[in-house]
This record gives structure tokens, sequence and C-alpha cells, in this order.
């Protein structure tokens, strides 16, 4: 994120507790901001594993300010971006797709669906189908905690320690804005590289460098050997962060 995202201002991490902070990291960068989960999370739903929550609770809580990207450990800014690749005219970007209906078929598709029927009642009308991609998503905090302390009672049901059907994903939020004009659909946005960790492979290096933004999906927990070669080899150097 230092080499290729040239706006970049803070960093806030958010980990279960202090043995997981990262050895390699700065503790004392100014940069960096830590929350642990017990200062933003119920005390029902930890120890938390459920990435519904944290988010969502961490957005509601920690007095964020303007606009902020959301991202997680599979995300990487691979070639050189600014602010304009992330907002217009003060308003976040996003690339969404409409799609067919989510459907409850699996526990993911069903979060989206008690997302999506919350905006509707939130905002009094239909909205799109939005199709989901797994990258960066851009939001206003201002908005976005506007909205969660509106619907926190319905929303605050669904917290948990793990993943489950009645779960409301963070990205409501997305279309929330996005139907209200708080943010901007772009093609623009960097597009996304998606790799499944075990089928990526160096046959794949070259497609990985053409984007700027890229997601390694951790899909069996284990199959970075690849992913750390590569990374390696492309980011070389310490960055600034680091001790």
């Amino acid at each position: 994120m230092e080499k290729n995202y040239g706006s970049l201002t803070k960093v806030h991490l958010l980990l279960m507790q202090p043995s997981q902070f990262p050895s390699y990291l700065n503790r004392d960068d100014p940069r960096i901001v830590v929350h642990y989960h017990d200062e933003f999370i119920p005390e029902r739903c930890r120890p938390c594993f459920n990435s519904s929550t944290i988010e969502l609770c961490a957005i509601k809580e920690l007095g964020l300010q303007g606009n902020f990207i959301l991202s997680n450990d599979d995300m990487y800014v691979n070639a050189p971006c600014d602010d304009t690749y992330f907002e217009k005219d003060g308003k976040p970007l996003t690339y969404i797709e409409t799609r067919e209906p989510y459907g409850y078929y699996n526990q993911f598709r069903q979060t989206l669906t008690n997302g999506y029927r919350l905006v509707c009642s939130h905002i009094g009308r239909e909205i799109p189908y939005y199709k989901w991609h797994h990258l960066f998503q851009v939001y206003n905090a201002e908005f976005c905690k506007e909205f969660l302390d509106k619907e926190w009672a319905t929303i605050s049901k669904g917290l948990g320690q793990w993943r489950r059907m009645g779960d409301y994903n963070h990205m409501m939020l997305m279309m929330a804005q996005n139907a209200v004009g708080v943010s901007v659909n772009s093609d623009n946005f960097p597009r996304l590289g998606y790799f499944e960790m075990p089928t990526f492979t160096s046959a794949m290096y070259n497609i990985a460098n053409t984007r700027k933004v890229v997601c390694f999906n951790d899909t069996d927990g284990k199959s970075i050997q690849q992913v750390a070669m590569y990374l390696g080899a492309r980011y070389p150097e310490k960055s600034t962060f680091e001790v």
C-alpha cells in the first residue's frame, strides 16, 4: 500500500488481542491505529470470528471520518493509485453491476438478501440487486454511521461470534449509499484481479501485475506459498511501516 497508494495517511488494524499485532510492524508508527475487539464488539459476540460482525461494529463505533476504504487480509494495491481512483468530487467511487436476486441457498447469499431488504425498507423503495465484487469498498463514514444507528436494533440481532444466516453484510452500506447518491458508480474504479490461492501459479504472475487491485482469496486457509513468492519478488524492500 505504501509503494502504490500515495494518498495513504492512516491504517486502522482490527485485531482480536495484542498477541495478534504483526511482529514486523512498528508499534510506534503514528499512521497505524490499532483497535482490539473489546473496544467495539459487544461482549456477547466475543471471541469473534465473524467478519460481518467485526466490520459493521467497527464502522459504527470507531469514529471514522470522511471517506475510508474497507479491506481485509486478502487485498492488495498492486499498481500506482491515488485518491482519484477511489473518489470523485468527494464522493466514494464504486464499481457495481446488476444481477439476479441473491437468494437464500447459502449463508453468504442470505446475508446479502438480508441487507438488500433492509436497505429497501430504509429508503422506502426497491433498488437493483448489485453484483458482489470481492475488492476494496469505499464508504463515507458519516452516512454509514447514520444508517447503522437508525437500523441497529435490526442489525444487532444478526451479530454473532460466527457467520450465520441472520447476518447483515457491509455490502448493504454500499447498496444504500449508491442508491441515494452518496457514492458514484464508475468504470474507472480499479478493476479487480481475483485469484484463488490454491490455483495461483507462476503462470498467473503477469496477469496479477496488470491489475491495480488484487485479491488473493485464501479459500483453503493454507495455500499461501505461491502468493508469498509473488509478493516477495514484487516487493522486496521493507516499507517504512516495518521495523
